[in-house]
């Protein structure tokens, strides 16, 4: 009868011991991130820092201008790759199934960049700073995606179409794009707060998007429209769509019902706020709750979304729960 052994085995005399499972693990994941076609691209990224340096820095001071109005678009395009890149990373699996270098395309497409950023920088006189920028980040963009193609070709740009075209959005929006949505908020916004205090029995005079109640006046301005919290509901809705709705249709209506959101909530926000100074303390209106109430409504529109959202996903449930029964009886029936 053998002894029972106690404790870790030794290996034989000359042998190396076996390695762990978790040890070989780590270390070809190691092996795969610090890949030559990794390092290519992480090469690429950093020379495009360097080539688009102006545009870039430009963007950071831009969105970096906390409280002043007049750069409230900009706010929201440092986190836009950051988030390109956790899409990358949850579907890795997918997207780098089977790679290769796409040096024909990606050279083609890392010149147009190129010429792009030129052209904006020698035109910008005639395209104006503001456009000028725009453009220059979008040559970026393009760098990026190009790179990307260069190194993984385009079998794996196809499954991470996505994540790579979500980058468009820190581009900055031109004002001619961004004031039409803007202007359907506040007129959303001013017919809510009109129902509201119909609702309410408060008596009012309006005058367009101004408001005459028994001690106030207050006007739904540009600056109530709520660039930021339209702009964050957006790209919520675009991630959580990709991520849990598999019917395009289903994306589509989940991103249009963020105006309707965007509308009821700053409607809420501005007839509270209107309210609240009325009947309680008219120093609500110049309040905290005022200046930074915003977050309080923000949340109550994510659960709005989220609701819609657990919505589409019930529909698309259900009909994927059809299919598998029906796959079930077919089966049982051959």
């Amino acid at each position: 009868m053998s002894n029972p052994s106690f404790g870790a085995s030794v290996p034989p005399g000359g042998q190396d011991p076996p390695p762990r499972p978790g040890a070989t693990s780590i270390a070809r994941y190691a092996a795969e991130v610090v890949s030559p076609r990794n390092t290519l691209f992480l090469v690429l990224v950093i020379v495009s820092l360097f080539v688009f340096w102006t545009p870039v820095r430009t963007l950071l001071h831009y969105s970096l201008r906390v409280g002043d109005h007049d750069y409230d678009k900009y706010s929201h395009t440092l986190l836009i790759p950051f988030i390109s890149m956790v899409l990358m990373f949850l579907e890795r699996k997918r997207i780098f199934a089977r790679v290769r270098y796409g040096f024909r395309i990606g050279a083609i497409l890392l010149f147009a960049g190129l010429i792009v950023n030129g052209s904006a920088g020698w035109g910008l006189n005639q395209l104006g700073a503001e456009n000028s920028l725009s453009v220059r980040v979008l040559a970026l963009v393009i760098f990026w995606i190009a790179g990307f193609i260069f190194c993984y070709g385009t079998e794996a740009a196809r499954a991470g179409v996505f994540p790579l075209l979500f980058l468009l959005l820190a581009v900055p929006i031109p004002n001619l794009l961004v004031n039409a949505p803007l202007a359907a908020v506040r007129y959303g916004s001013t017919e809510v707060c009109s129902l509201i205090f119909n609702v309410a029995g408060v008596p009012f005079l309006r005058n367009g998007y101004e408001f005459a109640l028994p001690t106030i006046s207050i006007e739904v301005a540009k600056e109530c429209s709520g660039i930021h919290s339209t702009l964050a509901l957006f790209i919520v809705s675009l991630v959580a769509g990709h991520l849990f709705l598999t019917s395009l249709w289903k994306k589509v209506l989940l991103v249009l019902f963020v105006l309707p959101v965007v509308c009821i909530t700053n409607g809420l926000r501005i007839a509270g706020l209107t309210l609240l100074s009325v009947y309680v303390d008219p120093r609500f209106m110049h309040s905290n709750l005022h200046r930074e109430g915003g977050i309080g409504f923000f949340l109550l529109a994510l659960l709005f979304l989220f609701a819609v959202l657990r919505l589409l996903r019930g529909r698309q449930r259900v009909k994927e729960s059809r299919a598998e029964v029906s796959g079930y009886t077919e089966g049982h029936k051959l």
